[in-house]
């Protein structure tokens, strides 16, 4: 008879001869997995909380979701993506759930967008004032949808594609939701989650929706999260920007566009004598429109401060706040008249709350803005988040709380990641990967090359691209550090090379990891997000080519001001801040190559700093120990044994 899980050890499922092996046809017990698993589980019984580098190949999702499971404890995991999100719950929880017969309850929780509004579906619905004849079928099979399906959640929807416009008419997000004063709040896709959630053993959700948690409670919504026990951080290193952008407020011209749209449908469906908010809607989106030209004649990124006492730029402000407190008082006085007009002005009220504090900054926060043709932002941004954050951990009942990643450490020194989340008090450790690097991998430096802002760079980079990918018949991921350098290339490749490019921009990118998995010797090329979250084993990926070190560019505004900082605090922002920082997402990059034991091939860096610069030492110890080479023979000899 199969034990019950409050009878099992971590041994017993992922040790020698475990329990799991007979689920997972092939699995292999390791060292690393085992000793990380066995960690969190005397940190969830001491009520401790541990900062845990898992390298690639470990298996850190069995390692934390086993003592999880076994401690009979009430877990949250918040992952970075909500890809991760999906294999946690679709595959992982329920192979735990089933190989510990624990029998535990496990929810899912996205964000609120995630999920269909039955209120808004029907309401445009039957408007159908938005909808063309190509679209009005497709609302249709939607509004079907919608009465069948058991979660709401719109990725069970293939008709639209994710980032799809029409999404806006049948979903609700945090400005139009109209919470418990919703006609169909009790049948609400949002709330069944949450209260799944509530009494489920163990719920996943992402790293947007944790920061979200407590805000929501104060909205008077319910509560987003149950009180738990153990918390469980994957893809920790994500933490520190996720956590700067949420506790960050900003000001959008589609925000703004998107808030006067709304007030006209609410006007037209619960004051429809009230005409002039008609006029005043336009008003302000003349107001906004003809701020955005303004802000066109600067730079189109920079700080409020260098650009705020330009008489165009006050000008421009002025005559938008007066139209826009014109349009606040009349929307008071109609209020009272409907639940949509209430919370417009509710959403109009805070909108200009939050304009005021962007141009009454505190000396704490980053304000700044960014222009395109087409739209704007205006930003309020934490300039450090270690003291938020720490906060928000603080006020909850956690027991224990573990950070796990590939890549939290830099040399050696987990210090950058712990100081930016203020957390340096916890303990921090590494397993290392159960791969062979010196057997799987070689490590490309080629010499000699050119310097970075050179056309001879670009020319010698292209001709290095072209003899590797010739020689691995292509299967071979591009991580550029810049659009520019990534147009360019696109365009020399296509001119040099047969195989088929999948250039990031052509096509969502989940769509474009499809059609590269299913191509014959395809090359991708990527920026930032390709850079992590990609997972292709064996022969689909032979070659990670990296064009430049990921340096941050220092001209934005938000970490211009933390490397300030701490520049007046007595460090040195370069080496406390930059390298840290580019050594965690390099590690990332190359962490695309070898993602199984059986997988083989060349990552080339062609960035000469790692060959002429002293910090080059310490970034290079960070990588897997890896074959080097410097010379293209040597890693086309390299590339020859891989045909094998």
């Amino acid at each position: 008879m199969a034990k019950l899980a409050s009878e099992l050890s971590v041994e017993d499922v992922l040790g020698e001869s475990g329990i799991i092996q007979q689920y997972i046809p092939g699995f292999q017990p390791r060292s690393s997995q085992l000793g990380m698993a066995l960690l969190i589980q005397q940190a969830i019984t001491d009520h401790e909380s541990h900062v845990i580098e898992a390298s690639t190949g470990i298996g850190k999702s069995f390692a934390y979701l086993v003592p999880a499971f076994l401690s009979n404890k009430k877990t949250l995991i918040s992952t970075g993506t909500k890809n991760l999100q999906d294999q946690l719950f679709k595959k992982d929880l329920p192979l735990i759930n089933k190989t510990i017969v624990s029998g535990k309850k496990l929810a899912l929780l996205k964000g609120r967008s995630n999920y269909c509004c039955t209120y808004r579906i029907q309401k445009f619905r039957q408007q159908r004032r938005f909808q063309s004849r190509e679209l009005t079928p497709v609302f249709d099979a939607l509004a079907r949808w919608s009465e069948t399906t058991l979660t709401g959640d719109i990725a069970e929807f293939a008709d639209i594609p994710e980032n799809d416009s029409l999404w806006f008419y049948a979903t609700a997000n945090a400005d139009n939701c109209l919470g418990n004063n919703c006609s169909d709040f009790n049948h609400c896709f949002v709330m069944k989650a949450r209260r799944k959630a509530q009494e489920a053993d163990v719920i996943v959700i992402n790293h947007h929706l944790f920061f979200s948690d407590q805000a929501i409670k104060e909205e008077g919504f319910g509560e987003l999260l149950p009180d738990v026990d153990v918390v469980i951080f994957d893809e920790a290193h994500q933490l520190p920007d996720v956590a700067s952008h949420f506790f960050g407020r900003s000001l959008t011209m589609r925000q703004f566009e998107m808030l006067t749209k709304d007030i006209v449908e609410a006007q037209l469906n619960e004051a429809r004598d009230s005409k002039e908010i008609q006029d005043l809607c336009h008003q302000n989106q003349k107001a906004i429109a003809d701020f955005r030209l303004i802000l066109g004649n600067f730079v189109n990124k920079g700080e409020w401060r260098n650009i705020q006492h330009a008489p165009k730029i006050r000008q421009g402000i002025d005559d938008w706040q007066q139209v826009l407190q014109q349009l606040l008082d009349f929307l008071e006085q109609i209020k009272s008249r409907g639940k949509e007009l209430a919370a417009c002005y509710a959403r109009l009220d805070d909108f200009q709350k939050t304009m005021n504090d962007f141009l009454q900054s505190n000396t704490d926060e980053v304000t700044w803005y960014e222009w395109n043709e087409r739209s704007f932002r205006l930003m309020l941004s934490p300039i450090e988040v270690a003291q938020q954050f720490r906060k928000q951990i603080a006020v909850n009942p956690y027991s224990t709380v573990i950070f796990t990643s590939a890549t939290l450490s830099s040399n050696q020194s987990f210090d950058y990641f712990t100081h930016r989340l203020g957390i340096n008090d916890l303990k921090c450790s590494n397993f290392e990967s159960p791969f062979n690097y010196q057997q799987q991998a070689l490590l490309y430096l080629p010499e000699n090359m050119p310097d970075l802002n050179s056309d001879q760079f670009v020319d010698e980079f292209i001709h290095q691209c072209c003899e590797l990918i010739n020689a691995t018949k292509g299967n071979c991921f591009i991580l550029f550090t810049s659009y520019r350098m990534l147009t360019i290339a696109s365009r020399e490749l296509s001119r040099k090379i047969k195989n088929k490019l999948f250039v990031q921009g052509e096509m969502q990118r989940s769509e474009l990891l499809k059609s590269y998995m299913k191509a014959s010797n395809p090359v991708l090329l990527g920026t930032s997000s390709f850079w992590e979250g990609v997972d292709v084993k064996g022969d689909k990926l032979k070659l990670v080519i990296i064009d430049k070190l990921p340096f941050k560019s220092p001209g934005d505004p938000v970490y211009k001001r933390r490397l300030q900082r701490i520049s007046e605090q007595g460090g040195n922002p370069f080496n406390d801040v930059q390298i840290p920082e580019a050594t965690i997402n390099l590690r990332q990059g190359v962490g695309r190559l070898i993602r199984d034991v059986q997988d083989q091939g060349i990552v080339m860096i062609a960035d000469n700093r790692l060959q002429t610069k002293s910090y080059a030492k310490g970034i290079l110890q960070s990588l897997p120990d890896m074959q080097r080479a410097t010379t293209l023979k040597e890693a086309l000899d390299f590339a020859a044994e891989l045909r094998g």
